[in-house]
């Protein structure tokens, strides 16, 4: 059986997080070449590096140092990945910041950042890419999102709105881009063993993590490993007749 992703162009935005570095590992597993953009550029040399271990003779893997902060940003790396590859296949979009605090003492600020990273930045690079597609007769967009952006969660207001907001936006995208061969998705993860969770809060409050995982009908957070079947999946052909849908891998939690 062949590779599922073999020949296929994938670029990763938020390639050196937790998230992002797992589907690489997963998309350059199944044959993809991959560009991984990140402002991080030390993680990803070492992710760059590590990838070309085991590289096949026709993968080739690059790293973008950017955190595609205008729509010049976006054109002049959607240029750099075509003049390099000659086409796109799959984005996925996974840049992530996340602010807690109680709704009364949220501040303002927080909220514009979390919007920011989380909506604006993914807007601005689909937007880009999803031209490149177009012209390039197909290709596929997976958004991160989180089960907050349908759930509520307490101190997590600005998630909760900028999670909500890409998932719109994305059902949207998949509306308007079918008709190009363009299909768009989201995964909504439960809590997952990434940043946040290795933050002074969790360290401090271990019995917060605890009542999440004892609320889990799985038992426990999730890993990054957790998701990359599923975004391999939606990355390849056998997802072409999916478009527009909201995806939880949270291990039950949004059941209870």
């Amino acid at each position: 059986m062949g590779k599922r992703l073999e020949n296929k162009v994938a670029v990763i935005f938020g390639g050196a997080g937790r998230i992002g570095s797992s589907a690489a590992e997963a998309f350059w597993s199944e044959g993809a070449s991959l560009a991984l953009i990140d402002k991080n550029s030390e993680k990803l040399a070492t992710i760059k590096q590590r990838l070309l271990k085991g590289r096949r003779e026709d993968q080739r893997c690059i790293a973008i140092e950017s955190n595609i902060e205008s729509e010049s940003d976006a054109r002049t790396v959607s240029q750099k990945l075509i003049e390099i590859f000659g086409r796109i296949d799959i984005l996925l979009n996974c840049p992530a910041y996340i602010f807690r605090a109680p709704f009364l003492d949220h501040p303002v600020e927080e909220l514009d950042r979390q919007w920011h990273v989380n909506v604006r930045l993914v807007f601005i690079f689909s937007q880009a890419i999803a031209r490149v597609m177009k012209d390039g007769g197909g290709g596929k967009i997976i958004n991160m999102a989180s089960i907050g952006g349908q759930y509520p969660e307490r101190e997590h207001t600005g998630h909760c709105a900028a999670k909500a907001g890409i998932i719109a936006i994305s059902r949207v995208m998949a509306l308007e881009l079918a008709q190009f061969n363009i299909q768009v998705n989201v995964v909504a993860p439960g809590p997952t063993e990434t940043v946040p969770f290795s933050s002074p809060f969790y360290l401090q409050h271990p019995e917060v993590l605890q009542r999440i995982e004892s609320r889990t009908p799985a038992g426990r957070i999730g890993h990054p490993e957790d998701h990359t079947g599923l975004l391999v999946f939606l990355a390849c052909e056998e997802s072409d007749w999916i478009t527009g849908q909201v995806i939880l891998s949270d291990g039950g939690l949004s059941l209870v």
